[in-house]
């Protein structure tokens, strides 16, 4: 008897064992475990919230029969969160949450083989927009009043940034570039914390992304000076977008996601069906009014297209600013 039941522990245990395997997990539906969706910065950034935003739309209308988990892995820039999706070739369990400026300058900053090659794109939500603000005390009450100061002590006007190379960055540097002056750019280890920066006077301005900060602008806490877009933003119809105030600038953050490079096909389908449910569904769409956000869906293959279009410009930036790999 004792060992007819040795024999069976041994052969549930076999059976476990090849039901983990990635054999087993291959010939079963996609995905048949939890996805890890990895964010470049840490807690409370803009990058963060829109991956827990996605994850949490996903995981409720179970878009993904398996859960859509959130890891946080900031470091370098964005470096060791795209390096970590990068060694995952072929893996279609881990997907990248991608902030299209960081994501295509990470590359040259840091003399890493992780550029866009290295990874599948698979779907773009919209397009997330950053902004020049102080807190309500800051004796800086204009874009004019930020470049005089800046004109008259370079780089003693601080505006801190939650990456190096990231959008805010790109902002500050374009606004450098037509007006001739020079900026101190302090980064922090997200946009929250540089929102946070400029609230308590660590920092004298912010150029993130205007959803971390909407809730201090509205509760009177934060101004808003100039905005990187076309037209005003609806309910910031007082601020004035760069080129009314004579700078040809305007500027978002794609946010989408990507998988590591040669994901099969039929996953790589799978994952793009589950992201387009979830930019569909009113949750979505009310977050992506909440929050600003410029509401545009690509799949794969246009969300590819447009890196690659975009590249050029975001090497010469990081070429420009000093910030290529020796």
């Amino acid at each position: 008897m004792n060992k007819n039941l040795k024999l069976l522990e041994a052969v549930l245990a076999l059976g476990y064992f090849f039901l983990l395997s990635p054999e087993a997990l291959e010939a079963q539906p996609f995905p048949a475990k939890a996805v890890e969706l990895i964010v470049h910065t840490g807690p409370g950034g803009g990058s963060d919230l829109f991956a827990r935003v996605v994850a949490d739309i996903v995981n409720k209308e179970r878009f993904l029969p398996q859960p859509l988990v959130v890891l946080n892995k900031p470091g370098g820039g964005g470096a060791v969160a795209f390096r970590y999706v990068a060694e995952k070739r072929g893996d279609p369990y881990t997907v990248l949450s991608v902030a299209t400026t960081v994501f295509l300058t990470a590359p040259t900053r840091a003399g890493l083989d992780i550029g866009p090659e290295k990874f599948t794109p698979v779907a773009l939500l919209g397009f997330d927009i950053n902004v020049m603000a102080v807190r309500e005390e800051s004796p800086f009450k204009t874009l004019k009043d930020v470049v005089e100061a800046a004109r008259r002590s370079p780089k003693a006007v601080t505006i801190g940034v939650g990456s190096i190379g990231a959008t805010a960055h790109l902002l500050g540097y374009l606004i450098e570039k037509q007006t001739g002056v020079k900026f101190n750019i302090v980064p922090l280890k997200s946009g929250g914390e540089a929102v946070v920066g400029a609230l308590g006077g660590h920092v004298q301005l912010t150029t993130e992304n205007l959803s971390e900060m909407m809730p201090h602008v509205q509760a009177k806490k934060m101004r808003v000076l100039a905005v990187p877009t076309e037209k005003r933003i609806p309910y910031l119809t007082d601020v004035p977008t760069l080129k009314e105030l004579g700078l040809p600038i305007t500027l978002g953050l794609g946010r989408g996601l990507a998988g590591p490079a040669d994901i099969p096909r039929e996953t790589q389908a799978v994952l793009e069906s589950a992201f387009a449910k979830a930019y569909k569904s009113s949750a979505w769409q009310d977050f992506a009014v909440k929050n600003m956000y410029d509401a545009v869906f690509m799949n794969g293959a246009e969300f590819g297209k447009y890196l690659m279009s975009r590249q050029p410009e975001m090497v010469q930036f990081v070429r420009d600013a000093g910030l290529a790999k020796k």
